[in-house]
């Protein structure tokens, strides 16, 4: 099976899994809502947010982790094809 596939899909199940899991954890006491996000144009991030101002180290951290982990995903998928072309 394709990689990109497998990745793919490993995304879409997760996000499945959040999605399934969120209601269940906001039967908790007092929720805070808060919304964040941020854009890519090219090299230079875009981030917007509403909410608590506290909250917005954590939409940095976040941000950095996608960012890490998009890296790492990217690095491991183009290491093999680099090693096809190079052969």
């Amino acid at each position: 099976m394709n990689k990109l596939f497998v990745a793919g899909l490993a995304l879409v199940l997760i996000g499945f899994f959040i999605m399934a899991a969120a209601p269940l954890l906001q039967m908790g006491g007092g929720a805070q809502t808060a919304v964040a996000g941020c854009v890519f144009l090219f090299f230079i991030p875009v981030c917007f947010g509403a909410g608590q101002p506290q909250l917005a180290g954590l939409a940095v951290l976040v941000t950095a982790a996608i960012l890490a982990a998009l890296f790492l995903i990217s690095l491991l998928l183009l290491v093999p094809i680099k090693k096809q072309v190079q052969s």
